[in-house]
C-alpha cells in the first residue's frame, strides 16, 4: 500500500472554490493545490500553471495536461458528492482530443460532467479550457474503490 495520505480539502474561497491538497511522497503530490467548485450539474477543477509545466515551445506540455486530467476526473466527482473521501477511484480509460495549445501563464480549468453512474463505475466527459477556449476534450471511465472492503 502507498504512503500517500487521503487528500485534504479547505474552503471555499471568494470565488466559491474549495482547495484540495494531495500530500505525501506519491505521484499525486506533484500537482500541489487543486481548486474545484460546483457549477450546476458539473464541476470546474482548476490548477495553476507555470513554466515548469510547459513544453520546449512554451505551451502547456501534453503530459502535464493528461496528468492533470487524471487528477481532475477524481476531484470533480468528489466535488459533486459522488465519491466520498477517504474512498478513491481508479481511471479505467480516457479518450482525449487535443484541440488547441495551452498557455503556461494563466490557470487551467477542467470541466467535469458525470454522464452516467452505476454501482461501481462513473462515466465522465468534459473539456479543459483557459479563458473559455477549449484545449482538450475527453471521455473517461472510473471505477469507484471503497477502502476497507
Amino acid at each position: 500500500m502507498s504512503d500517500s495520505k487521503p487528500p485534504r480539502t479547505e474552503g471555499p474561497d471568494a470565488e466559491g472554490f474549495y482547495t484540495t491538497y494531495f500530500e505525501g511522497p506519491g505521484f499525486n503530490g506533484i500537482f500541489g493545490a487543486i481548486r474545484s467548485r460546483v457549477e450546476g450539474d458539473r464541476a470546474r477543477v482548476r490548477i495553476d500553471t507555470g513554466s515548469a509545466r510547459a513544453n520546449p515551445m512554451g505551451a502547456l506540455h501534453g503530459g502535464f495536461l493528461l496528468g492533470f486530467l487524471d487528477q481532475a476526473v477524481f476531484v470533480g466527482p468528489v466535488t459533486l458528492g459522488r465519491i466520498a473521501l477517504p474512498n478513491w477511484a481508479v481511471t479505467l480509460n480516457f479518450a482525449t482530443q487535443f484541440v488547441a495549445p495551452g498557455r503556461a501563464d494563466i490557470p487551467l480549468d477542467c470541466v467535469v460532467e458525470i454522464v452516467s453512474e452505476t454501482g461501481k463505475l462513473l462515466f465522465l466527459r468534459g473539456q479543459m479550457e483557459q479563458e473559455e477556449q477549449a484545449l482538450l476534450t475527453y471521455q473517461a471511465t472510473l471505477r469507484k474503490v471503497r477502502l476497507g472492503v
